[in-house]
């Protein structure tokens, strides 16, 4: 079995937090991409532990105990730790292209200029017409409609 390279081994892991604070002063898009493994394996952990609680009911007394429920959630924690260094959701890969991608400004200026460009005018007031809604009382006095 492959071992994980993560320097934090959980987000509970707090010196391996710290050295990876530490590392990414040095080289910021390897520190992004394992934030984005670890908050991609945080969010596989609440995922597993939605289905648990799910499954809760379903449960028979028979085979349900303590033990197996705590030997369950250790086991869902590491598979959530392996599942993220894969990238098997690709979560953690997306959110570090965020931060460490083409700025978010830039983008969004290249798709206002592209939708400037093909936008329309609105029409000026003097064009607009309006249409009455069905059932209103349209009266006319002194050349001023009213409704």
């Amino acid at each position: 079995m492959e071992s994980i390279n993560l320097s934090a081994k959980s987000y509970l892991d707090f010196a391996g937090l710290g050295d990876l604070k530490a590392r990414a002063k040095d080289n910021q898009e390897e520190a992004a991409q394992e934030v984005g493994r670890q908050f991609e394996a945080m969010f596989v952990q609440m995922v597993f532990k939605s289905m648990r609680e799910a499954n809760a009911p379903l449960k028979s007394d028979l085979m349900g105990s303590s033990a197996g429920d705590t030997f369950e959630q250790m086991y869902h924690e590491e598979l959530s730790q392996v599942m993220s260094q894969k990238g098997v959701f690709g979560l953690g890969d997306w959110l570090a292209h965020q931060v460490t991608g083409k700025a978010n400004a830039e983008k969004a200026m290249q798709a206002y200029n592209q939708t400037r460009d093909t936008a329309r005018a609105l029409p000026k007031e003097d064009s607009a017409v309006s249409m009455p809604l069905p059932g209103t009382v349209i009266r006319e006095i002194k050349g001023q409609t009213y409704e």
